[in-house]
């Protein structure tokens, strides 16, 4: 997958190599920022960076599909940070420049504050001028205005977003049952419910698609697990023979992709939920976006207009997996990561 890299180790200074600790939460197979970060990581490693994630909330000695996981000490000879989820107190008292990912979007950001749960735009107004964080770095460019309204504007910087194409392959078994609900046409949503974006209308756009369709049913993951509204929409999906297999967060996503006529998602922007269908081969409908990943787009709130383009996506077929490699390669990241890291670093250890 990475056949175009063209990293190579001579951005150390003194020809020595490059060490870079990726600070962040260890989650495999559960949360987008830590899976973005292990992916980005396994690049660098590839153009011969020597990238290293620690987990700042349990620093231990791992390795995560070849990605090394280590301690805290690793981090105190490396040249630079790359601030993913946040420092432990012995992270924050060393003194290397570092990188800080915005991998979230600034409204979900700003909800989660305002929700008094996660208090983002707080924490980034107290390091934004802080010497020691040189950029702010986000994947999504649409973004960089909203995040310029906080920050200061000549530390932003754009790349973009990768996606593992050895694992998120078209090659790979295809054949999935979803658990017994398999039907002639089969639609998954696996996107997550989140404060600013929720699949709640695209929902709906798939219950337009299978009255016309009834041969077709809805397989949700990643779906909330309780609340009362949430059961009288899944309920009424399931008593009109709409409803397939339903479960949270699962493994092995890859071979529910591929044996999809259709992912929808309500994204505009490629999140993990497009990028990793798209890597399978999978046509995806999801909302307008600034540059083309899909020929099957509508406004989610418009669910005739949705409900079309999932009928459109049964239909035909799209370049998706030609698509996730032109402009999601891990290699492309890491080039683009590793010139930034280069940028802060400057030739200082």
């Amino acid at each position: 997958a990475s056949h175009h890299c063209a990293a190579s180790a001579t951005v150390a200074p003194q020809g020595s190599i490059v060490r870079v600790a990726h600070v962040a939460v260890v989650t495999p197979h559960r949360a987008g920022l830590y899976e973005t970060t292990r992916d980005l990581v396994a690049a660098e490693r590839a153009a011969a960076i020597d990238a290293r994630i620690v987990d700042p909330v349990k620093p231990r000695e791992a390795t995560d599909r070849g990605v090394p996981i280590v301690g805290t000490d690793f981090a105190r000879g490396c040249h630079a940070i790359v601030n993913h989820s946040g420092l432990s107190k012995d992270l924050d008292a060393l003194q290397l420049p570092i990188i800080h990912v915005l991998h979230g979007r600034p409204h979900c950001s700003f909800l989660l504050e305002s929700a008094k749960k996660i208090p983002v735009y707080t924490y980034l107004t107290r390091i934004r001028n802080d010497p020691r964080f040189k950029l702010f770095v986000t994947f999504w460019p649409e973004f960089l205005p909203y995040w310029s309204t906080i920050l200061p504007a000549e530390k932003l910087k754009a790349i973009p977003p990768p996606v593992d194409l050895n694992h998120w392959t078209p090659d790979g078994p295809s054949g999935y049952q979803f658990h017994g609900h398999k039907a002639q046409v089969n639609v998954v949503c696996a996107s997550m419910w989140r404060e600013d974006e929720t699949p709640y209308h695209i929902v709906n756009a798939f219950h337009l698609f299978a009255l016309r369709n009834p041969r077709a049913k809805l397989h949700i993951y990643a779906a909330p697990q309780k609340g009362g509204a949430w059961q009288v929409l899944k309920q009424a999906l399931h008593e009109k023979g709409m409803l397939g297999e339903v479960q949270p967060i699962v493994h092995g996503l890859d071979n529910v992709y591929r044996a999809a006529d259709v992912v929808i998602t309500p994204h505009r922007i490629p999140t993990r939920s497009v990028r990793e269908p798209l890597a399978c081969g999978s046509n995806v409908v999801m909302a307008p976006a600034k540059r083309w990943y899909t020929p099957f787009v509508a406004e989610p709130q418009d669910l005739d207009a949705y409900a079309h383009q999932i009928e459109r996506a049964v239909e035909h077929t799209a370049p998706n997996r030609r698509t996730a490699e032109n402009l999601f390669n891990p290699a492309d990241t890491a080039n683009q990561m590793i010139t930034l890291i280069q940028q802060v670093t400057n030739g200082s250890q």
